[in-house]
């Protein structure tokens, strides 16, 4: 099967950048970094990912879909979705001053999941934390922003 790839990596790096130095890290909300087409489709993205710099961890609500991991600072992840929030301490903030920001990724599929519940949550986490350490290198983010060099299933919290 045929993918198209799409997306504006280097603008939402430099747009978070932006945000931050600012004064309105709240405005950097959910930028796009890349969506995945099926040949199919040209519509709806088949995957979605997205970063947005936030001040916290949102806590998790009782009863919500997906399982905590450890990595970076959190990863979670469900059938769809796939989240992973890390700290990234770079001198691209601040105008070359340097400063440690908390980012949120996050990948989401908009298709139908055909692979079993234990299988697509991994998926969701590989993308997203791939997704991240590209993000991390954009934003030039010290020591890849403690993300390890490579995707290995991290342990359920």
């Amino acid at each position: 099967m045929k993918m198209r790839f799409s997306g504006h990596s280097n603008e939402s790096a430099d747009e978070i950048v932006s945000n931050y130095d600012s004064g309105a890290p709240g405005e950097a909300d959910n930028l796009d970094f890349c969506r995945i087409y099926r040949e199919s489709s040209e519509v709806m993205p088949s995957v979605q990912v997205e970063f947005s710099l936030v001040q916290e961890v949102e806590k998790r609500e009782e009863g919500t879909i997906g399982k905590d991991y450890r990595m970076g600072v959190l990863a979670r992840a469900s059938a769809k979705l796939g989240v992973l929030y890390f700290e990234c301490s770079s001198t691209r903030f601040k105008s070359g001053a340097g400063a440690t920001v908390l980012l949120r990724g996050e990948s989401r599929s908009n298709d139908d999941v055909s692979e079993s519940e234990k299988v697509a949550p991994e998926d969701n986490l590989r993308i997203i934390y791939e997704s991240s350490r590209a993000f991390s290198g954009l934003l030039e983010c010290k020591s890849n922003a403690g993300l390890p060099a490579d995707f290995k299933m991290p342990p359920e919290l």
